[in-house]
C-alpha cells in the first residue's frame, strides 16, 4: 500500500531550511540559562537558589505571551499563504499592542510586589530579600520581551527566521558577556551579583528588540510593516486574534502549571532524585530543540498551505509531517539511549544519583516518538489549523485529571519507586499524542482563520 505523502524534495528542504535557525535559535536560549546557572552556583548557593525562583516569574508571564505570538503568528500564515500582506501588518499591529500591555500590567505588579510574588514560590525570607531585587530589575524587559515575541512569532509566519536566529546570537553573547562583568566585577565594572545579571538580562533584550525592531520596521521587505500601522484599528482583525490567541494561551498556562506540578511531586522525593531529574531534563531540552525547531517549521509551512485553500495537499502535508516527527523521535531515542552515559560522565554525581538518571533516560527514550507526535500533531499542525482547544482539552484530561494524580498518589501514599512516578507523570504525552494524531487524520480541524 504506498503511504500518501509529499514525494517532492523541496517540501522537506523548505521545512528543514526552516526548522534548523529555530533549532540553533533554541540551543543559544538553553546556552545561556546553563552558563548563568553554572556561574551563579560558582559564585553563591543562595544567590543560584534566588535565580532560580525568580525566573520562575517570568516564565509564567513568557508562556502567557509567546501564547499570544504564537496565535499572531498562526493567523498571519494563513494570510501568509494568500499573500495578503495588508491583513499581516494588521495582525502585527494588534499583536504587539497587545503583548505591549500584558507587559507593562506585569511590570507593574512585579515593581510593587515582588516579595509577595516571590513568596509564591519560596517560603526563605533570606532567598526572597536576594530574589527582589534581581526580580524588580528584570520586571523592567518585560513589554520589551513581549515586544520582540511578537516580531518574531509574525517573521517565523512569514519564513523570515534567518534574521531570528542573528538576532539571538547578539543578544545572548551581550547576556552572557555582561552577566559574567558584571556578577563579580570584571573589565573594570562594579561588582553587582545577581542584580548585576538581572541588569545584563535587561541590556540583552533592549538589544534584541533595537535589532529585530530596526529590521522590521526598516529593512524587511515582504509585509512592509511601518510605525504608522500601529495607528491603525481593526476590530474584526484584533477580534481574530483574540480567537486564535485565547485556546493557545488557555493552553500554554495549562501545561506549564502541570508541569511545574509535576515538578513539585518528584521534589519532594529526595535530594538525589531532584539532583538526577534535574540532569535528565538537561540532556531532555537539548534534544527538544531539534523537536522544536521541527514544530515551528510544520506550524509555519500547514498555516500558509492552509491559506491558499488546498486542502488535498493540507492532508498530504499534515500525513507526512507526522511519519518524519516520528522518525525524528526514534532518532533522538537513540541519541538518548547512546548518549547517557557520556553525558552524566560531564557531572559529579554519587552512585546512587547516577544511577536515578539513568533509569530516568530510559524513561525518556521510550517516550521521545510520542513526544515528537505530540509536538508535530497537537501543537503544530493542529494549531496552524485554528484547532488550539483539542490541546488544551486533552492536557486537562491526561495531566490534570489521570497523570498528576496517579503521580502524587504514587509518591506520596502507596511509596513507588521514583522511575515509575516520573513514567506515569511522562504517560501523558502519550496520552497526548495518540489523541493529536487521530485528530489531525480526522481531517476535521482545519479552519481558515482569514477573512477571505
Amino acid at each position: 500500500m504506498k503511504l500518501d505523502i509529499v514525494r517532492d524534495r523541496k517540501f522537506y528542504r523548505m521545512i528543514a531550511a526552516l526548522a534548523v535557525p529555530i533549532m540553533l535559535q533554541d540551543l543559544l536560549r538553553i546556552s545561556v540559562d546553563t552558563f548563568n546557572s553554572i556561574l551563579l552556583g560558582s559564585y553563591d548557593q543562595l544567590q543560584m537558589a534566588a535565580l532560580s525562583q525568580a525566573n520562575q516569574v517570568f516564565f509564567i508571564y513568557y508562556t502567557v505571551v509567546n501564547g499570544f505570538a504564537v496565535g499572531a503568528g498562526v493567523l498571519a500564515a494563513q494570510y501568509w499563504g494568500r499573500k495578503d500582506m495588508d491583513s499581516i501588518r494588521r495582525v502585527l499591529a494588534a499583536g504587539l499592542k497587545a503583548a505591549f500591555l500584558i507587559g507593562l500590567i506585569a511590570m507593574a505588579v512585579v515593581l510593587v510586589f515582588p516579595q509577595a510574588v516571590l513568596g509564591i514560590y519560596s517560603s526563605d525570607p533570606e532567598l526572597i530579600m536576594a530574589g527582589s531585587g534581581y526580580l524588580r530589575i528584570c520586571a523592567l524587559m518585560y513589554p520589551l520581551c513581549g515586544l520582540s515575541l511578537m516580531f518574531f512569532g509574525i517573521m517565523r509566519s512569514v519564513e523570515q527566521v534567518r534574521v531570528i536566529l542573528l538576532t539571538n546570537v547578539i543578544s545572548y553573547s551581550v547576556n552572557i558577556l555582561l552577566s559574567w562583568a558584571l556578577l563579580q566585577g570584571h573589565l573594570g565594572l562594579p561588582v553587582l551579583g545577581i542584580n548585576g545579571m538581572g541588569l545584563a538580562t535587561v541590556i540583552a533584550r533592549i538589544v534584541e528588540l533595537c535589532v529585530i525592531g530596526n529590521f522590521v520596521l526598516r529593512k524587511e521587505k515582504k509585509v512592509q510593516f511601518r510605525v504608522g500601522d500601529l495607528k491603525r484599528t481593526d476590530p474584526v482583525i484584533s477580534g481574530d486574534f483574540l480567537h486564535a490567541s485565547a485556546p493557545i494561551v488557555s493552553h500554554e498556562v495549562i501545561w506549564s502549571l502541570g508541569t511545574s506540578t509535576s515538578s513539585m511531586i518528584t521534589g519532594h522525593l529526595g535530594s538525589s532524585v531532584v539532583a538526577a531529574y534535574s540532569v535528565t531534563v538537561v540532556l531532555y531540552n537539548l534534544c527538544a530543540s531539534v523537536g522544536n525547531g521541527y514544530n515551528n517549521a510544520c506550524s509555519v509551512v500547514i498555516g500558509k498551505t492552509i491559506g491558499e485553500n488546498d486542502r488535498r495537499m493540507v492532508e498530504k502535508e499534515s500525513k507526512s509531517m507526522l511519519w518524519v516527527g516520528l522518525l525524528i523521535g526514534l532518532l533522538l531515542s537513540a541519541v538518548t539511549w547512546f548518549g547517557a552515559k557520556p553525558f552524566l560522565s560531564l557531572y559529579a554525581l554519587d552512585a546512587e544519583t547516577r544511577a536515578y538518571a539513568l533509569q530516568f533516560m530510559k524513561v525518556f527514550v521510550v517516550i521521545w516518538p510520542f513526544s515528537l507526535l505530540e509536538m508535530t500533531g497537537t501543537i503544530a499542525i493542529l494549531r496552524a489549523g485554528g484547532d488550539g482547544k483539542t490541546g488544551f482539552y486533552t492536557d486537562i484530561v491526561a495531566m490534570w485529571m489521570t497523570t498528576i494524580p496517579l503521580a502524587a498518589c504514587g509518591a506520596f501514599l502507596w511509596h513507588w519507586a521514583p522511575v515509575v512516578v516520573v513514567s506515569v507523570i511522562k504517560f501523558a504525552i502519550v496520552m497526548e499524542a495518540m489523541v493529536g494524531v487521530f485528530r489531525v487524520l480526522s481531517m476535521k480541524w482545519i479552519q481558515d482563520l482569514t477573512r477571505h
